[in-house]
C-alpha cells in the first residue's frame, strides 16, 4: 500500500516538506489556517485546505483518518501542535511527526501521541521528506542539489551477496562506501558479503540512490 501524507502548517518548513515529497508522490494533504499559504502550497499538491488542525471534525472531513504519516510544522503556536497531535492520534493516523521550536516540548509531544520530532534548526524539509519515503533510509546527508551519502538499511531477510557480484556501481549507478554492522562500522571490499540487518552507506544521485533502496528492500 503506498503511503499518503498530510502536512499541516505551510510556512518554510512545511512548505519545503510538500515541495521534496510532491516530486515522488502526489498522495499529499496540505493544509494551513491562512489562505495565502494554502495558495502557495496549491503549486505541489491539489489537496490543499484552509482548515483548523485543532479540530478533529475538520480533520476527520478532510480524510485525516486515512492517512499514513502526518507532519506538523505549525511553529508560532505550541498549544495548537498539541491539539493537532491528540487529535491525530484520535483518527488512528499511522505516524505523527511535530516540529519542535523548544527541545524541552519533544517528550511532551511523544507523551501525547507523537511518534517523533523534528527541529526547523538542523532538520532541512529536503533531507525529511527523503526519509519520511522510506521506513528503510535512516538518514540522509545532502552533498548538493543532486548527490546525497544515504543510511539505507538491508532487510532482515536479504540473501546474501558479495559487493563483486552486487555490482551496485555498474548496474545502479551508487557507490557502496561503508557497511554498518552490529554497530560495528568498516570500508567494505568486493569479497564482502551485505547481510541481513546491515546498515549500508551509499553515495549517488539521489534519485539512482532511491531507485537502489528499493532494489534492496523489495
Amino acid at each position: 500500500m503506498k503511503k499518503s501524507f498530510a502536512i499541516i502548517g505551510l510556512g518554510r518548513l512545511g512548505l519545503s516538506i510538500l515541495k521534496h515529497l510532491s516530486q515522488v508522490t502526489t498522495n499529499i494533504i496540505a493544509i494551513d489556517r491562512h489562505e495565502e499559504r494554502v495558495a502557495l502550497a496549491a503549486q505541489y499538491t491539489e489537496k490543499c485546505f484552509v482548515c483548523d488542525a485543532t479540530k478533529k471534525r475538520a480533520l476527520e472531513d478532510l480524510g485525516m483518518n486515512g492517512v499514513s504519516h502526518a507532519i506538523i510544522t505549525i511553529g508560532d503556536n505550541f498549544s495548537s501542535s498539541i491539539l493537532a497531535t491528540i487529535c491525530l492520534k484520535e483518527l488512528n493516523v499511522k505516524r505523527i511527526t511535530v516540529r519542535v521550536d523548544d527541545p524541552e516540548n519533544a517528550d511532551v509531544l511523544k507523551r501525547l501521541g507523537a511518534d517523533e520530532t523534528i527541529d526547523p534548526e538542523s532538520d532541512l524539509g529536503e533531507m525529511f521528506a527523503k526519509q519520511a519515503l522510506s521506513d528503510t533510509v535512516l538518514d540522509y546527508y545532502p552533498i548538493d542539489d543532486d548527490y546525497a551519502i544515504v543510511q539505507i538499511l538491508v532487510p532482515n531477510d536479504f540473501k546474501k551477496i558479495s559487493l563483486l557480484d552486487l555490482d551496485s556501481r555498474n548496474r545502479y549507478d551508487v557507490n557502496i562506501v561503508g557497511i554498518l554492522r552490529r554497530g560495528k562500522f568498516f570500508i567494505p571490499k568486493g569479497s564482502d558479503l551485505i547481510e541481513g540487518n546491515d546498515i549500508l552507506m551509499v553515495v549517488g544521485a539521489s534519485k539512482k540512490v532511491s531507485k537502489f533502496d528499493q532494489v534492496i528492500n523489495h
